[in-house]
């Protein structure tokens, strides 16, 4: 879409009359993650699939089973390489707030302020029920 819109403004269409709407997962943000301009598309994590809940990335494409080998939702999504956004890696700064579509969450560790009704911080997360998130 960016492209898309670089084109038509050189064509001499005005910026303000383009609208777009993006679909899909955001952009990731990961501090201290140096971008090597290769991204790998979503996949299973390495090793036996977990013996607990499945975690749907819906944006993603992918369902996984959840394994208490991982010490968060944040930390299955980077072995499936998912796009995800995050920062303090405590529930403290809501960088990784993600909706939850479906399912149930319980927080590994308690953030400092939880988020809204149909939230979840992922980096502090683990699923409590199958649970479909929107990642």
């Amino acid at each position: 879409m960016s492209d898309i819109r670089g084109h038509l403004t050189t064509i001499g269409l005005a910026a303000g009359a383009i609208h777009s709407e993006m679909f899909g997962a955001l952009p990731a943000i990961n501090p201290g993650v140096v971008d090597t301009g290769v991204r790998t598309p979503p996949h299973l994590p390495a090793g036996e699939p977990g013996p607990g809940p499945s975690i749907t990335f819906a944006r993603s494409g992918l369902t996984v089973n959840w394994s208490p080998a991982y010490g968060s939702i944040l930390e299955l999504a980077e072995a499936c390489d998912v796009p995800t956004r995050f920062s303090c890696r405590s529930g403290v700064c809501h960088v990784c707030v993600t909706g939850v579509v479906a399912g149930a969450t319980r927080y590994v560790h308690a953030p400092l302020e939880e988020p809204d009704v149909g939230e979840v911080l992922i980096c502090s997360a683990a699923p409590e029920s199958d649970v479909v998130l929107d990642l």
